[in-house]
């Protein structure tokens, strides 16, 4: 029998959520909750709640969107038709350019490839075209010896697996995910909005703060920046496999439960339960990676253990989005969580906002 929630804890649960919209941290938000691999929250708020005619609005996953790549991939190392040590260039001849010959599917999925950025000259109008992202990809140089360092890839990530899956498996990633993921765990999501009608879904981001871990005093305006790109619809509706899932809190949340449940929910199985493992534990680790310029941990297309919220316990794995987002599992509460905002607002609200919803998740398990 699937245990669920406290009543008193999922009345906190939303109390909180309302909490945090009062603020002025967002505009919208949406949390959902799985435990033991069944529905036990799903709140939609603010400019996040439900369309007039009762449809449920889409959230921008922004980086939260990386674990699903990454289980697309990991299908793929599931059937023989890569291998995670093999080089990506035996697949795609063009990416050994710059130095990255000996880049493998796991130095990708650790952030440890040596090409976390396109070239400041790439226009992101040019998203849509999925030839041209994957060629810029390929010729980007390797900054450090592949395999050596830790470094985020906030977008090449995606478009460097997303390559991968089509040159293996001749389908786009977007049509992979729907295929293989996201219609048979029956999740409301999708790789990017591919109708207009997705399109209208969506809630847009917005900038509550300049302040980021890069720039604390806010004077680049970089959170402006970022909002404008993922605004503009040539980005909604391009696949930036690592950056622009679209969906529900109850959509990621069912993936995490997925995940959390062993690679199999409701009869669909997605991965072995040994593949969840493999890709759920630390793969690398660092006390200064070269993005973030802070510690990281990371399975393969996950976050682990590093100290934050809620990556505070040895078994949490999940992944953060742009300032705005959380999404993770926790095993040894039964725990599936998603917490979808719509506002990019600085690290230390990040951090309170992300710690108070995991904490009152945790307290309402009883």
């Amino acid at each position: 029998m699937p245990r669920s929630l406290t009543p008193e804890g999922i009345a906190r649960v939303e109390a909180l959520a309302r909490e945090h919209l009062e603020r002025g941290w967002h505009t919208g938000a949406q949390v959902a909750v799985y435990r033991d691999g069944a529905p036990v929250l799903d709140l939609r708020l603010g400019d996040a709640a439900d369309a007039p005619g009762g449809e449920p609005r889409w959230m921008l996953w922004f980086s939260a969107t990386k674990p699903l790549t990454a289980v697309a991939a990991l299908i793929l190392v599931e059937r023989g038709l890569v291998a995670l040590d093999a080089p990506i260039a035996a697949v795609w001849p063009e990416f050994a350019q710059g130095g990255k010959a000996g880049v493998t599917l796991r130095h990708v999925l650790t952030h440890r490839g040596g090409f976390p950025a396109l070239p400041p000259d790439f226009g992101w109008h040019r998203m849509e075209d999925w030839d041209a992202v994957a060629a810029a990809t390929a010729a980007l140089p390797a900054l450090w010896e592949p395999g050596t360092e830790v470094g985020y890839h906030p977008v090449t990530y995606g478009f460097a697996l997303g390559e991968v899956i089509r040159r293996v498996d001749g389908r786009t990633p977007r049509d992979f995910l729907r295929d293989e993921v996201i219609g048979p765990l029956g999740m409301d999501a999708s790789l990017g909005a591919a109708t207009e009608t997705d399109l209208a879904r969506v809630v847009l981001p917005v900038a509550m703060s300049e302040m980021t871990m890069l720039d604390p005093e806010g004077l680049e305006r970089r959170t402006s920046g970022i909002v404008a790109r993922f605004r503009m619809p040539e980005v909604l509706r391009g696949q930036l496999p690592a950056a622009n899932g679209l969906g529900t809190a109850a959509a990621l949340a069912r993936f995490y439960a997925m995940l959390e449940q062993g690679g199999t929910l409701d009869g669909v199985r997605i991965l072995s339960p040994e593949t969840v493992a493999e890709a759920t534990r630390v793969q690398a680790q660092t006390d200064h990676d070269r993005t973030f310029l802070l510690p990281s941990a990371f399975g393969l297309g996950v976050m682990v253990e590093h100290g934050v919220a809620p990556f505070d316990e040895p078994d949490v794995f999940g992944h953060s989005g742009q300032q705005c987002a959380i999404a993770y599992a926790d095993p040894a509460r039964g725990l599936a969580v998603a917490y979808l905002t719509n506002g990019l607002h600085d690290p230390y609200v990040v951090a309170v906002r992300t710690e108070e919803m995991v904490r009152a998740v945790q307290d309402a398990c009883g």
